[in-house]
């Protein structure tokens, strides 16, 4: 079985015994990444990761089978220690780290004899600093990782310190950690690091960890940066900026809208609408016309697919709401369809006001069907009513001679008082049953 498969299946037992047994480096490495990715995502508590010696009678439905009645973490703390691949034992660390502190300082007492269970927070970050300059890199790696959890500032030189490291691994990971302790005195380190570390990975992590830290010091630095030549940085840096609630990083935002990597252009647009999102509320209006005013310049083919996207699948309210409201203000002809069916949609959304974004969206777009459509949910009984509601609204806008007489029909044969209600406020505004009269 495929790594992709074990990972859509979820089977923690075969992807620990292919990190176990597989000969093939990188195959290893990708099974505890993805392990990693099902203990970040909450897939397995803890107590579900317990797995059944060998000849037992199997495991209980539910729980992992593997053998020598080692658990994931004891499978992934001997890779740190035995793994002959520095990639595989670096993976490990990670997936540890997904874990929880208690998995970070079981390496750590596993490589040093440093015993920091239950210790209080700024004694156990003493014992990871302890460990920062320790010959093997793994426990490097682990301490840095370890200090980043527990995020006391008063470590922040050492964890800086660590930036210099000769092994990358430790590099990328004290950049990590400066971003999760959030020091602003990190940033000139973390500077050198995004502009002129060899390694993709630690400028990677220097440009997350910037976007973590949030002061303008280092907006400024990820600005400087948008250009990198690697496109896994610059995702990471258009990421990054939309952790700051501002004007300042849109239009580099804009800029990346033309980017070369699809993911990149992706990264950005989601970028912008987090900054309208994230904006104070006494900026919110600028930022918000700044944002439409910078985009009208772009394609609909580098901003239309991507709201859209927002709209119909974000489990954020706020990004729901500006991606409705962006719509109205950015589209053009092309892949007009495609922010009708998203506006459409969204009428019926939870949040009033983003279903009352996205009628006044639908209001401002150009091109045909939306009449027919509009008309089709108003007559849909089996259609949420708010929706019905918020499309009524909409006709009263855009609707013609379809649109009255249609109305006029439902009027007359709606048993809902509300519904008729605003079928009549749409006709008034339309200039009446057969009426032709100004709108």
């Amino acid at each position: 079985m495929s790594l992709y498969q074990l990972e859509r299946e979820r089977d923690l037992s075969e992807l620990v015994e292919t990190l176990r047994r597989s000969d093939d480096p990188s195959i290893r490495r990708r099974a505890a990444e993805i392990i990693g990715g099902l203990f970040e995502n909450e897939a397995f508590e803890q107590s579900d990761l317990v797995l059944e010696r060998e000849g037992s009678g199997g495991p209980a439905i539910g729980v992992p089978d593997a053998a020598d009645a080692e658990t994931v973490i004891d499978v992934l703390v001997s890779v740190v220690k035995a793994d002959d691949d520095e990639g595989v034992r670096a993976a490990a660390i990670d997936a540890l780290d997904h874990h929880g502190q208690d998995a970070i300082e079981r390496v750590v007492y596993e490589l040093s004899e440093k015993d920091i269970e239950s210790a209080t927070d700024w004694v156990a970050a003493r014992a990871f600093a302890d460990v920062l300059d320790d010959e093997k890199p793994e426990l490097r790696m682990a301490a840095a990782t370890g200090l980043g959890r527990v995020g006391d500032p008063s470590v922040t030189a050492a964890v800086v310190a660590r930036l210099s490291d000769p092994d990358a691994r430790v590099r990328a990971r004290s950049a990590t950690a400066c971003g999760r302790i959030g020091d602003p005195r990190a940033v000139g380190a973390l500077e050198s690091r995004l502009s002129d570390d060899p390694d993709i990975d630690v400028r990677v992590a220097a440009a997350d960890a910037l976007g973590e830290i949030r002061t303008e010091a280092a907006l400024g630095v990820l600005l400087a940066s948008a250009d990198d030549a690697s496109e896994s940085v610059r995702r990471v840096v258009a990421g990054a900026l939309g952790q700051f609630g501002s004007v300042r990083p849109i239009d580099a935002l804009v800029d990346y809208l033309e980017d070369g990597s699809e993911t990149v252009r992706r990264t950005a647009m989601y970028s912008m609408v987090e900054i309208l999102s994230n904006a104070p509320p006494q900026r919110s209006h600028e930022v918000r016309e700044a944002a439409a005013d910078r985009l009208g310049g772009a394609t609909a083919d580098e901003v239309i697919p991507p709201l859209s996207e927002i709209l119909t699948e974000s489990s954020g309210t706020p990004q729901r709401r500006n991606a409705a409201w962006l719509l109205g203000r950015v589209v053009g002809p092309e892949h007009g369809s495609v922010a009708r069916e998203a506006l459409l949609a969204a009428l019926g959304d939870d949040d009033g006001m983003t279903a009352q974004f996205a009628a006044t969206s639908l209001t401002r777009l150009d091109g045909s069907g939306l009449e027919a459509d509009l008309l089709a949910l108003v007559r849909d009984g089996e259609a949420d009513r708010e929706a019905r509601s918020k499309a009524l609204f909409v006709l009263g806008k855009v609707g013609g001679d379809d649109a009255r007489a249609a109305l006029g029909e439902f009027v007359d044969r709606t048993d809902d008082d509300g519904l008729r209600e605003g079928a009549f406020s749409a006709l008034s505004k339309l200039g009446g049953i057969g009426g032709g009269g100004p709108r």
